[in-house]
């Protein structure tokens, strides 16, 4: 499996906090996707050395950035520095895959423009994780041009002190759909489920139906499970009167992590390797009464570890039973897409919302797996009226996993 993540994007340059709104606005871009999803749909158009470009560089030159190696890199120095590929003629461009140079202790500062014949346009502003020297994925709204330009505003190091240098080891260019770039038919068209089952709020009561590969890879179930309009996020919807599992009272829709294959339940451990992953998702609505959602989780055993909930317009990350552990935002606007990245290693889980290092989590266990989609935090006996249309609501642009045992 692969991993998949990014910054939000928005339209002015900034090297602190991306604020939430702004992700609303903007285009949805993936991130740290390791190439070979079995659904990543598209063609590298990556340009050969020749056609790569910079306005400044040291010795590390342009061409660097094409060579296929993480060992070399492009380097310039300065606010405004840019590395530019000439793709030779028109073609639609949906993913720029960036590799940082020293990525688990730098931030790059940046935006990915296109040219449109006249003018540069801006399409991502943004940051890199800061989490890994290997190749993150930023999907484009399915632009068509001859160019991309990189252009970069410096780095955030060690305790977000800010440097000058734009360094790159490595850079792909993607045409077609990709994740997240529309024109999906079912969720597996969108979302890479070779290793998931999802679990529907429909079925005998405390038998809820849940769906396997190599049934999943062709199901949809609306409006429980479904493509958005778009074709560029699956919906993910839990009425308060669905069907629960027999250790929850309230309903869900959701994804739940499977071993290679989804042939068995995967279970990790939390002190051994790293586990990550990243999902872009947006809320999209919320029952009555008790406006409560969560949309996306650790699980370890028979109980969560932690969760990305959303309480109205408060978004919080819990800790077990702690459902407020730590704020994120008191502003949350339903529809604002925001990407959840759990890297959990050595005993600790690193919580980050779109980029940003929210909250360190102390946990030893060796049953735990993730799950993403919306389980509602209601039922008929907290919120009316007890139908269908009274629901939980999620759409995920973006998901990806990896789980690396070596280390």
């Amino acid at each position: 499996m692969s991993v998949t993540r990014s910054s939000a994007p928005g339209s002015a340059r900034r090297r602190g906090r991306l604020p939430l709104v702004l992700v609303a606005l903007a285009v949805v871009p993936v991130a740290l996707l390791v190439p070979g999803a079995a659904r990543a749909a598209g063609v590298e158009v990556t340009p050969g050395a020749g056609a790569v470009t910079a306005s400044t560089s040291d010795a590390n030159v342009p061409a660097n950035a094409v060579d296929g190696s993480l060992g070399t890199r492009w380097s310039g120095k300065g606010d405004g520095a840019w590395l530019q590929f000439d793709l030779g003629s028109a073609v639609t461009v949906s993913q720029v895959k960036l590799a940082v140079y020293q990525g688990t202790t730098r931030q790059n500062v940046f935006e990915l423009q296109y040219w449109d014949g006249s003018r540069w346009v801006t399409a991502y502003d943004g940051k890199s994780s800061g989490s890994t020297t290997g190749l993150e994925t930023f999907a484009l709204p399915a632009v068509q041009t001859s160019k991309i330009r990189y252009l970069g505003h410096g780095y955030l190091g060690e305790d977000e002190v800010a440097g000058d240098w734009n360094s790159l080891t490595e850079v792909e260019i993607w045409s077609g759909t990709g994740s997240g770039g529309g024109g999906g038919e079912v969720p597996a068209d969108v979302l890479d489920l070779s290793d998931w089952k999802v679990t529907l709020p429909i079925g005998d009561e405390e038998d809820p139906t849940e769906i396997f590969q190599p049934e999943l890879d062709g199901y949809s179930h609306d409006p429980f499970f479904t493509v958005t309009e778009a074709g560029d996020a699956v919906r993910f919807r839990a009425p308060v009167n669905g069907v629960t599992t027999g250790g929850s009272g309230y309903p869900r829709s959701e994804l739940r992590e499977m071993t290679s294959g989804g042939e068995d339940e995967i279970a990790w451990s939390s002190t051994s390797g790293t586990h990550t992953m990243t999902v872009r998702e947006a809320f999209t609505h919320l029952p009555e009464d008790k406006p409560h959602l969560v949309g996306a989780q650790i699980h370890g055993g028979d109980d969560d570890v932690t969760a990305l909930r959303l309480e109205g317009s408060e978004l919080w990350i819990t800790e077990g039973d702690t459902t407020h552990h730590h704020l994120v935002t008191d502003d949350y606007a339903l529809g604002t897409v925001v990407e959840l990245t759990y890297v959990v290693s050595g005993g600790a889980i690193e919580v980050y919302v779109n980029g940003e290092l929210e909250t360190t989590l102390d946990h030893s266990d060796s049953t735990n797996y993730f799950k993403t989609g919306a389980y509602t935090q209601a039922n008929c006996g907290n919120s009316s009226p007890c139908d269908d249309d009274n629901y939980g609501e999620v759409e995920i642009h973006a998901l990806d996993v990896t789980h690396d045992e070596n280390e």
